[in-house]
This record gives C-alpha cells, structure tokens and sequence, in this order.
C-alpha cells in the first residue's frame, strides 16, 4: 500500500499536477533566507536548499525546471549598485526585461517604496525607501532605452509616477493586460480587464499551482508593509512574484497572437503610456478640487449592467451609475480615453459621478461605432446653406396661382347632382364611382 502511494506522488510529481509551491508556506522565515547577498554568495538557507535539490533524482528536477521560475534575487539598496545594475543590462544581449513597482497608493501621487526588475536569469529589488530618489535616477538609461522592451502588467500607474514625480519617461513597453485584452478580441470573447493572476491561470496553470498564487490572491497586503523596513517575508514574496512570470508569459501571449516580435502589442501599449500625462493640467494637484462641471478625460477600466468606472490619473476613481448617462457610453472599450466633465462628487470625496461632454446633445453612429454629436443650427446653415427657388420670378397671370395641378381626366365630366323627372324636382345625387355590370343569369332549358 505504502509503495502504491509512493508510486502515485511521484507520477504526480512528473506530470505537474502536484501543488507544492517553490516558496515556503510559512511567513516566519527572515529575509536573508529569500535573498542572494550582493557579492552573489548564496545564504545559509539557500544553500541548504541547494544540498536539497541535488538529493532529488534527475527527470524529477529535469521536468520541475520547465514550470517551477528558479531565479537568485538580489536586494540592492545603494545608488551606486543600481548603476552597475543598468550598465550590466544596457551592456548585455538582453531583448526584454520585466519590470514592477511597489508602495502605497501608486499613481501620480503615490508613493514609490520597491522597484522589481527581472531578467532571464536573475531578479533585482530595488529598495527606494532606503536608497531614495537617487537609487532610481539610474534607471533612467534603461527605461527609456528603445531597443529594450520593458514588460509590465498594467504600467499605467507605475508610468504615471515614474514620470511625474522621478521625471523617467518609459518607452518601448510590452503590456500583458493589453496582450490579454487582444487575445480575448481574436476568440470573439467579451473584452475585459484581468489581473496577472487570471493570465497565469489561463496560459500558464502550473506555475499558478507550484507557486501558490490562490494564497497570493487570498493574501491581500496592506499598503504601509511595503515601506516598513526590514522588508517582510510576505512583502518579498509579493514583489517576487509579480515580477517573475511577465517574461514567459510574454512569450506565451507571442504565440497565441502569432506575433513572435511582439510590435502589436506594443504599438498597443503606447495608449497605457499616455495616461500618465492625462488630466495633468485640469488636476494638477491631488488637493485640486474637483467640483461640479470640471471638465476631465477618463480612461475606461470596467463596464457591467448599471455601472461604469474610470480611471482619472488621480486619487479619485470616476463612476457612471445612471442609465441615462450609460447610453452615452455605449461606443467605448476598456482602455478608451472619452471626454467628460463631473456631474457630481460622492460624499467621502473617493468618487467623481461623471457625464460624456455633450451630454443630451449626442447619439450613437452605427455605422462608425462611436458617438457623435449632434450639428448646431448653425453649423447646419453653414453646410446646407438655403438656396432661392428656382421657380422664381415665373408668375402665373393675374388672379391665378404660380403653381396648377394638373387634371386627372380631360373628358367631359357629367353633373353630379341631377333633377330626376316626375318627382317634383327631387334632387338626386349621382355615383361617381365605378359600378360594375350586374352578372346574366342563365336559365336552364
């Protein structure tokens, strides 16, 4: 029996479908078990692990290699390391690196504490809470190189703060929402918005299972852990996790598109790099107010039966909750940019209740799929201006009409209303109408 079960556990094993996780279960172990120093030595516990792995027999770790990311992570904290950090990817055949942000409330605003950048052998966390602003400024070289993709799961926040607050434009990005997104358009599906761990679910099932990402999802973080320093086991775990998956499952979404080089989805993703210059001159300041008839783009995030909500660039999140303003929302997609102004403001100062600029002025152009305005009376005469008739000055003679209908029948009408004789001058009216000629009858002989 014992053997029977051993037996099983192992082809588990082989084919995958087992759920042990790379990462331990428990939260208690301290950093420097997690971490590779930065002289690259390994720790005690990693080295440990190592001795472990090599107990284990060859096609077991063989076939676990293939789904299970086993990649050194390595803390920097210093200026100077992320220098050298930059110079090494810029010097290297890297063509993709993967990048992530951390902290508390992200955006515009926000405040950054960690930046997760991953390549094909190794990852890095930058710590900004301990380095500051000048351990990012070293980034700039590689987040503005174009010939370096940098793949991100929803960089709208991340580039929105990057650029308002460190001054770091990003170019050349690879999206995996965006990817997502297109993948959902070519299998005809409704198009959404999802998380990075519904695209690990749906393309890559098995490093969901072995890394445990149902806890990850389960275990929501609160916003300060991440400026807390030493850094917490969960926290590390989080940073690492959002960051090491991006580059395979780029390569996967590749596939799935037939787009090895991946263009289409970064030509895509450039809209996700405007956000983050969107609402910055109408709000911009997080304590501007936004009031009644402010004029605002949003960008689309979700849209359900009765509810809409849209990024603003801001604190604030923008929601749609009227029918009578969702019928003006009817041509927009997740991800797209409309023009609006604030209806309204929610009492905790968390919501902004919007309406489509033209509101009650627009209608849906079935032929363009999108909304169009409708033209003033002015802009009307100015198209089709008004023309003279062209009967002008053809008068009839004096006492006539212009304008005679022409005669339905030019015989001789007979009188309708007749004298009939022998009756005293009754007046009798005549039929107009047609009347058919009475059927013969026939007698049978």
């Amino acid at each position: 029996m014992w053997r029977r079960a051993s037996l099983g556990f192992q082809r588990r094993w082989r084919s995958g479908k087992t759920t042990r996780s790379e990462w331990p279960a428990s939260y208690k172990k301290t950093v420097e078990e997690w971490l590779v120093r930065s002289d690259g030595s390994p720790s005690a516990a990693s080295a440990a692990s190592a001795a472990d792995s090599q107990r284990v027999e060859p096609d077991v770790e063989a076939n676990e290699e293939d789904m299970v990311r086993r990649l050194p992570v390595r803390l920097l904290s210093t200026a100077t390391q992320t220098h050298a950090l930059a110079q090494r990817i810029l010097e290297s055949d890297q063509h993709s690196i993967a990048v992530d942000c951390g902290g508390e409330k992200m955006g515009r605003f926000g405040k950054l504490a960690l930046v997760q950048l991953a390549t094909k052998d190794e990852m890095f966390l930058i710590d900004v809470e301990m380095g500051g602003e000048d351990i990012v400024q070293p980034l700039k070289p590689v987040l503005m190189n174009v010939g370096l993709v940098k793949v991100f799961h929803d960089c709208r926040e991340a580039a929105s703060l990057l650029l308002n607050q460190y001054h770091i434009p990003i170019y050349s990005v690879y999206d995996l929402q965006v990817a997502f997104t297109a993948w959902l358009e070519r299998e005809g599906l409704e198009i959404y918005q999802a998380g990075l761990a519904e695209i690990m679910r749906t393309f890559s099932l098995s490093a969901y299972r072995l890394h445990r990402w149902d806890r990850l999802e389960r275990s929501e973080i609160p916003s300060p852990k991440w400026h807390e320093r030493p850094l917490q086991p969960q926290v590390i775990r989080k940073a690492v996790q959002n960051v090491a998956h991006l580059l395979p499952l780029q390569s996967t979404l590749n596939k799935e598109l037939g787009d090895p080089s991946g263009t289409l989805i970064q030509r895509r993703s450039m809209h996700y790099l405007e956000y983050a210059n969107m609402n910055s001159k109408e709000l911009p300041s997080e304590t501007a107010s936004l009031r009644s008839g402010v004029k605002v783009k949003a960008m689309l995030v979700s849209k359900k039966p009765g509810a809409a909500y849209f990024k603003l660039n801001h604190s604030v999140t923008g929601a749609v909750l009227e029918d009578e303003d969702l019928k003006e929302f009817v041509d927009l997609k997740p991800g797209d940019v409309a023009d609006c102004q604030v209806k309204s403001v929610s009492p905790c100062q968390s919501f902004a209740h919007l309406q489509r600029e033209g509101h009650g002025n627009l209608w849906f152009d079935r032929h363009q799929s999108r909304m169009m305005k409708l033209p003033s009376q002015e802009q009307m005469d100015e198209a089709r201006p008004r023309r003279q008739s062209s009967l002008y000055g053809h008068q009839g003679a004096p006492g006539r009409p212009n304008l005679q209908e022409d005669r339905r029948s030019f015989r001789e009408q007979k009188p309708t209303v007749v004298h009939k004789l022998g009756k005293r001058g009754a007046v009798k009216v005549k039929k107009t109408g047609f009347t058919p000629p009475a059927p013969r009858q026939r007698y049978a002989g």
